[in-house]
């Protein structure tokens, strides 16, 4: 390679490292937070459900038969299935993951242990489907009847935790106590005649099962972070954000109008609350739950949130069908995040861990051919230690040529 080609080359690397860390200031105005596509984003296969924990990052590729559970190996994507069958509604505690796989006419429960890298299988003569995991409890919806019931392995005699007539949905785990949503229907649907969900927890520590707040309008859509459980409630959901905890207490967080999808990590709640002109969101410290402070003020709705910490993710529908996601990072003001905005795409459902998102990067979101993609972020430090070791080996170069140069204008002796 000739002297001015390899000095080129190195200066190239080296402005894309400086990119990539995000180290040329403010001049050049580089994100903060940097993103990439781990899915395959070339193919014509839609990948979405991305489900985060720690160093474990999995999500659901392809539907139906083709569908396989697919998992973040830090620099590529890796196949956890390749089987034919469908495999699908991944969960993830960072150590293991969970999904259902199609077996003949029934759903099995199958478990992969990273430590081991085995898989173990939970079956029945009917259905088992939605599995949830942390640590060593497995949770599922076992079809025993038709409306389904709430498994749990290791539990009771028998490990089932409900037998009623109602529809157990929205398992989530947090350690060793378990939250879900039983009621008269799966959907929530406009009008009176189905508000009549409730919030139900299983606490393992005493081997005892809660129902919080237990009335006559919708109670749903529970999220679970240590002893802490949040839910919206009211008229069809909308109405009211509720606190509670995994010993069967509950109390009223913040009376509004139109409160929604709220999320907690167990000392902050965050949700969607309606001016009467969009969405925006709210923030109450547990430590003073009643004091609620706006954290967005704008004219879009501001959607989904996610927090964890002095970290807050959520979705900005900014532009019909090019939403954006926007983050405050560290307790720093609101901003977007750059790889999604004006990328035609609406970039939806974020789910945060500590200091990491993940989120669904989706073509015609809701037609019949929508078409997803899973973004991480920030970037993987795998691949920051690639970008590393380029620009070591650019600076390698760059010494090279430089020396090169030198010596070739030393006259040489005769």
């Amino acid at each position: 390679m000739h002297a001015p080609l390899i000095a080129v080359t190195a200066t190239w690397f080296a402005v894309a490292f400086a990119l990539l860390l995000g180290g040329v200031g403010d001049a050049l105005a580089t994100p903060r937070l940097l993103a990439c596509i781990v899915s395959n984003p070339l193919d014509s296969v839609s990948e979405f459900r991305p489900r985060l924990a720690g160093d474990s990052l999995v999500w659901q590729r392809g539907v139906g038969a083709g569908a396989e559970i697919m998992r973040w190996n830090g620099l590529i994507a890796v196949n956890l299935t390749s089987n034919g069958v469908a495999d699908t509604n991944p969960e993830t505690d960072g150590v293991h993951v969970v999904w259902q796989q199609r077996n003949g006419a029934n759903h099995d429960i199958a478990v992969y242990d990273y430590v081991t890298r085995t898989t173990t299988f939970l079956s029945s003569p009917g259905d088992e489907t939605l599995p949830v995991i942390s640590g060593s409890y497995v949770a599922w919806i076992e079809m025993v009847d038709p409306d389904g019931e709430v498994f749990i392995d290791p539990g009771p005699i028998g490990n089932q935790l409900t037998g009623n007539s109602l529809v157990e949905a929205s398992m989530s785990f947090s350690g060793s106590n378990l939250v879900w949503t039983e009621g008269d229907e799966l959907e929530q649907t406009p009008g009176t005649g189905d508000d009549d969900h409730d919030i139900v927890v299983w606490n393992t520590e005493v081997e005892g099962l809660f129902i919080l707040n237990d009335n006559t309008i919708d109670d749903i859509r529970p999220v679970i972070a240590g002893d802490t459980i949040v839910w919206q409630a009211g008229l069809d959901g909308s109405g009211d954000i509720w606190f509670g905890n995994s010993t069967g207490t509950a109390s009223l967080l913040y009376d509004g109008a139109d409160e929604r999808n709220p999320d907690t990590d167990g000392a902050r709640v965050v949700w969607e609350h309606h001016d009467g002109f969009d969405r925006e969101l709210f923030l109450v410290d547990l430590a003073n739950p009643g004091s609620a402070v706006q954290i967005t003020t704008d004219t879009f709705d501001d959607v989904t949130p996610q927090i964890d910490g002095a970290n807050i993710v959520w979705e900005k529908k900014n532009v019909p069908g090019d939403s954006e996601i926007w983050y405050s990072w560290n307790g720093d003001p609101a901003e977007p995040l750059m790889k999604s905005r004006g990328n035609f795409r609406d970039d939806v459902r974020p789910r945060l861990d500590g200091d990491q998102f993940v989120y669904e990067s989706c073509r015609d979101l809701g037609t019949p051919t929508e078409y997803c993609d899973i973004v991480l972020v920030p970037e993987p430090r795998a691949t920051l230690l690639v970008a590393v070791t380029l620009a070591t080996l650019a600076l390698l170069a760059s010494r090279s040529a430089r020396r090169a140069q030198a010596l070739a204008r030393i006259p040489k002796r005769r």
